[in-house]
């Protein structure tokens, strides 16, 4: 009995001890998480740098952010780390306090209700060697009685050198308070053109008309992903085969014809008895690839490949005295495919197309043929 009573309370008192010990690992675990997400955001605050504006009839009384993700943007800090950008403060109480050193209340100044549809920062890579850092804004001002006066967008933008992440990171609020002055001038230019300067406080201008209806509008864009891709083609025609080795970098765009930067060397090998014909036992070529090639995205990661290059190199040839000779190459060629590219930070472009060329060549200077290209994109 005494025996059976000790195996109980071991029992009772090692499930106890399993008990608090997991209790102090899911506490430990929970503690972790909730610092590694602290410490993977950043907050800004707007610094109080005023900027004049004269004879304003007009205060903002309160600031109301109607915006579903609540946070700025997720940009890349001076460690090159992703991290979530928030105000120290709500958007609402930053911009509020903002405004309120800005555009003081005064005796008949009418109040003036500011909704924060948009206030996104971005960051992105846009050129081979430039960075561009971006706020974009949606304000829209109300009267007292709950009349829209006024509708703006803006696109505050900045250039920088691709290495500058630490530059870019401290200036982020700069760019803020400039998007926030730009819209605060255009309400008053708003005004100007179609009032004589005095806000009615039952939200109507003065003539009878309201200055929403000079307001310029434009949805959202957003800043584009630039993709760098390393790649190897295989190029076959009835005449030749050979690969293509290329560098191509270029700015994503939902809108616009890309452009893409493209530099690449290629080399090919005659297989046709036509080299025998011609009194030749072999005939190479050596390119480099110059000229335009352009992308237009027919859906996300799909694309049309249009190019026009100018390939320029050398051709080797042995005759059949196995006599080496050499030859300058210059030409024109055209080629039209298809490239999948994913929109991740690394993975594989695949491709396929056709292409036509003529050039200088001594054995055959015009051609038609197919290529399958296969790279990766980081």
């Amino acid at each position: 009995m005494i025996l059976v009573k000790s195996g109980m309370l071991k029992y009772i008192t090692i499930n106890l001890l399993n008990k608090l010990i997991m209790k102090k690992t899911i506490y430990t675990l929970v503690i972790f998480f909730s610092c590694a997400n602290c410490f993977s955001q950043t907050t800004i605050d707007l610094k109080k740098v005023l900027f004049e504006i004269k004879n304003h009839n007009f205060y903002i009384d309160s600031v109301i952010d109607d915006r579903q993700e609540l946070y700025l943007g997720v940009i890349e800090d001076s460690s090159n780390k992703k991290v979530t950008l928030r105000f120290e403060n709500s958007t609402a109480t930053t911009i509020k306090h903002f405004m309120d050193a800005t555009l003081p209340k005064t005796d008949g100044s009418v109040p003036i209700t500011l909704r924060v549809h948009h206030l996104i920062i971005e960051e992105a890579q846009t050129s081979i060697d430039k960075r561009t850092a971006r706020v974009y804004v949606e304000l829209y001002f109300y009267a007292e009685n709950g009349e829209e006066l006024y509708k703006v967008v803006h696109y505050e933008d900045q250039i920088f050198p691709v290495s500058s992440l630490t530059e870019i990171f401290e200036t982020h609020e700069q760019r803020i308070r400039a998007a926030l002055e730009y819209c605060l001038l255009k309400f008053i230019d708003a005004q100007k053109e179609n009032t004589t300067h005095d806000l009615k406080k039952d939200g109507i201008l003065d003539n009878g008309s309201s200055a929403k209806e000079a307001a310029p509008f434009e949805t959202y864009i957003p800043l584009g992903k630039w993709f760098n891709m390393l790649t190897f083609k295989r190029v076959m025609d009835k005449y030749n085969e050979g690969w293509n080795i290329a560098y191509t970098g270029f700015l994503d765009t939902d809108k616009d014809f890309i452009i893409p930067f493209v530099i690449g060397y290629g080399q090919s090998k005659s297989k046709s008895d036509m080299v025998q014909e011609r009194g030749y036992r072999s005939a190479d070529s050596y390119v480099l690839g110059f000229g335009f090639n352009g992308l237009i995205k027919i859906a996300p990661g799909v694309y049309v490949d249009l190019g026009l290059n100018v390939p320029v190199g050398i051709e080797v040839l042995r005759d059949l005295e196995d006599k080496k000779s050499t030859n300058f190459l210059v030409g024109l060629s055209a080629n039209q495919g298809v490239k999948i590219i994913p929109w991740t930070d690394f993975g594989i472009v695949i491709g396929a197309g056709i292409f036509q060329r003529w050039q200088t060549s001594k054995v055959i200077n015009r051609n038609f043929g197919f290529q399958l290209e296969l790279g990766i994109n980081f």
